[in-house]
């Protein structure tokens, strides 16, 4: 499989990493250096199935809007890792700010690596400051939806999810945007956490460094405006959650969007 030299990948145990490592295999982009933050746990996630669900049907993988989704939530990392022959660390931590996790960060080989950490950690000044770009794919369609949780907002608003591809800054989600792309709801929106929503980005991760490899080069552009958004309600999510059912063909205003 290819790799590309100068992207890395920083991952921890989540569906999104999964998704992420599916979809970079499926596709032969493999990182060239791997950071697995370790939560003190190789084993699968708690409460996480290894097979589809009965919505699940088989043509739902070769969906344009959702070719991603064919991965398994509950896998061990390291093993993969180790079957995929890939170049790994370990860090004994979860904390991307950790001065150790940083140090092996800063000395790194990659220019840029792919940011899957743990939901709610914003990266600090100091790993920010190590001469590395870290390529992120935000759940929500920016700069419209900022923030945390935004799927669900947009599901109430437009009856769409989002994913949009940038290099992070101190400025939450304000960083240049390398693609961003809308999604219609799936029919099992009770996965869209530990699924769908990590299908979206490993999608447009997908298509932002599909475009690298054959460019050599990054576009992006600074898009600014949108508003930001906070935990939802549990009530708010619900009502995400149970939305009519919509078929994909019926959704409007599905677009991708490539920033030149």
């Amino acid at each position: 499989m290819n790799h590309l030299s100068e992207v890395g990948l920083v991952a921890a145990n989540t569906s999104r990493s999964r998704a992420y490592l599916a979809a970079l295999e499926r596709h032969s982009l493999l990182p060239t250096w791997t950071l697995l933050l370790d939560d003190g746990s190789t084993k699968k996630m708690p409460g996480q199935l290894n097979k589809r669900t009965s919505s699940d049907a088989p043509g739902l993988w070769q969906n344009e809007f959702w070719s991603e989704a064919s991965f398994d939530p509950g896998a061990p990392l390291e093993p993969w890792l180790q079957r995929l022959g890939l170049n790994y660390e370990v860090a004994d931590s979860r904390d991307i700010n950790d001065p150790a996790v940083v140090n092996l960060i800063a000395r790194s080989a990659p220019s840029v690596l792919i940011y899957s950490g743990y939901g709610g950690s914003l990266l600090g000044r100091e790993v920010l400051s190590v001469g590395k770009h870290f390529l992120h794919v935000h759940g929500g369609f920016l700069p419209d939806y900022k923030g945390s949780t935004t799927n669900f907002y947009s599901l109430l608003a437009e009856n769409a999810l989002g994913a949009s591809a940038l290099f992070l800054t101190e400025d939450i989600d304000g960083g240049p945007i390398l693609a961003r792309q809308r999604f219609p709801p799936p029919k099992n929106r009770q996965d869209i956490d530990h699924r769908y929503d990590s299908a979206a980005r490993a999608k447009v991760l997908i298509d932002v460094l599909d475009l690298f490899r054959q460019a050599g080069e990054w576009n992006s552009a600074n898009i600014h405006g949108g508003k930001t958004y906070y935990i939802i309600h549990p009530v708010l999510k619900h009502l995400a959650i149970i939305g009519e059912d919509t078929e994909d063909s019926t959704v409007v205003s599905i677009s991708e969007e490539k920033c030149e």
